[in-house]
């Protein structure tokens, strides 16, 4: 009985069924197996929360930094030159300029700010002169679906332009308009001069089109107006009048670069890196920062694996004693304990991406779920610019938590395991 009894164990190949039954068994809350302990509990539900966590913030994370960065790109310009007033040539530059590969347009551009008023209030607001054809190559502006009321058909339209201008939704709302209504726009003055300061102009427009692309920043001050009113309206108080370039790749805007400033000659030159560039850094640096926290909490997670295994060696020191004396080596014990670690380690990580995988998929269903719960409004439009919020799951990042989370969890496993694996059967059984 005692030759077949050691023989068993000592012929099982490493990580053999032998094994993973033991270990499976070991996990349970009692000698049947039956059930599950509460500390092997205790220690998967970290594991998953914390990866659920680590994956539904860096999901946000890059939601946020995707959907500000195309929204951004999408709105404004990628490279600018700046005219400094000087127009002259600008049309033949402009045609040299979209004959540059890779460039999809250049458009003439003069941005100021004004005051704009109503019989309800006034706003501050940044006027944008742009050309009819130039504002509806903007897709999240020309799209019908983003026009809340009036056209943008009869922009640009008339004499000098014509004198219908485009606003955003939540400016429209704080003013208390909408398409057809009339709207005061008043410059802040111009600059001095030997007689004194240019006098402040003012001018009524009709709104001819609201618009909403779904960033409140932008729906709360942006006003669009003909090119040519632009020009008539703020030549007193000036503007910043430029060419506004959108390229292919925003990303890899250097290379065009110097095709257009051989184009451009003394005239200066920036990009979108300089003007939003610092924001997107500074986002960067926070979520990187964010990453290592979490991971950080992955970390202590894990290590309640530590807490498990060497009170389940602790239990279970009879049991070693006895698997070591049927013939089970000391690699036997340690792979035993390892798995039983490992599966936990496993299982948890499996769980947590399953959790935050569906977290991220209907996150804006849980925040209005919980808004409503609350009587609050969690995502306010109003602080985070979105309407909604934006998450974005990147299998690089996933594959990044999944692997840290494992390593750490296979890591937390080897000393426990090395301690059942060192345990002496006789000192063991002589306290049974």
């Amino acid at each position: 009985m005692a030759s077949s009894s050691s023989a068993a164990p000592s012929t099982t190949s490493p990580f053999s069924f032998f094994e993973w039954m033991v270990a499976r068994r070991y996990l349970g809350a009692t000698r049947s197996g039956k059930g599950v302990s509460l500390i092997s509990i205790i220690a998967f539900a970290g594991i998953a929360l914390a990866v659920a966590t680590l994956i539904i913030v860096m999901s946000v994370m890059q939601g946020f930094r995707a959907k500000l960065l195309e929204q951004m790109l999408g709105l404004n310009g990628h490279i600018f030159v700046q005219l400094n007033g000087d127009t002259t040539g600008m049309d033949e530059l402009i045609a040299e300029i979209e004959k540059v590969g890779g460039v999809l347009n250049a458009a003439p551009l003069l941005q100021a700010p004004a005051y704009i008023t109503t019989p309800n209030g006034g706003e501050v607001a940044l006027v944008r002169g742009m050309r009819q054809g130039d504002l509806l190559d903007i897709k999240d502006i020309a799209d019908t679906e983003n026009i809340k009321s009036g056209s943008l058909a009869d922009f640009g339209v008339g004499n000098n332009g014509g004198n219908k201008i485009a606003l955003g939704a939540r400016l429209a709302l704080n003013l208390g308009v909408g398409a057809g209504d009339a709207v005061t726009l008043t410059t802040n003055g111009g600059s001095e001069t030997a007689f004194g300061r240019l006098p402040v102009r003012s001018k009524t427009y009709l709104v001819g089109a609201v618009f909403e692309v779904d960033n409140s920043q932008y729906d709360s001050t942006i006003v669009f107006m003909p090119f040519e009113q632009a020009k008539l309206f703020f030549s007193a108080s000036g503007g910043s009048e430029q060419i506004e370039v959108r390229v292919a790749d925003p990303d890899r805007f250097q290379q065009y670069v110097p095709a257009i400033e051989a184009l451009a000659g003394d005239r200066r030159m920036t990009n979108w890196t300089r003007i939003i560039g610092p924001y997107f850094e500074a986002l960067k640096i926070e979520r990187n920062v964010m990453r290592l926290i979490l991971m950080l909490i992955v970390t202590v997670a894990a290590l309640n694996i530590i807490t498990g295994l060497v009170m389940l060696v602790k239990d279970k020191t009879g049991d070693i004693a006895i698997l070591r004396t049927m013939g089970a080596t000391q690699g036997s014990v340690m792979r035993i304990f390892f798995i039983s670690g490992a599966l936990i380690g496993v299982l948890g990580t499996i769980a947590g991406v399953t959790l935050g995988a569906l977290f991220v998929t209907f996150i804006d269903e849980i925040e209005n779920g919980l808004s409503r719960l609350l009587n609050t409004d969690i995502f306010n439009a109003e602080i985070y610019f979105f309407q909604s919020i934006p998450a974005e799951m990147q299998l690089g990042e996933v594959i990044t938590i999944v692997g840290w989370t494992l390593f750490m969890s296979f890591v937390s496993t080897i000393y426990p395991a090395w301690r059942a694996a060192r345990l002496d059967p006789v000192e063991a059984l002589r306290y049974e």
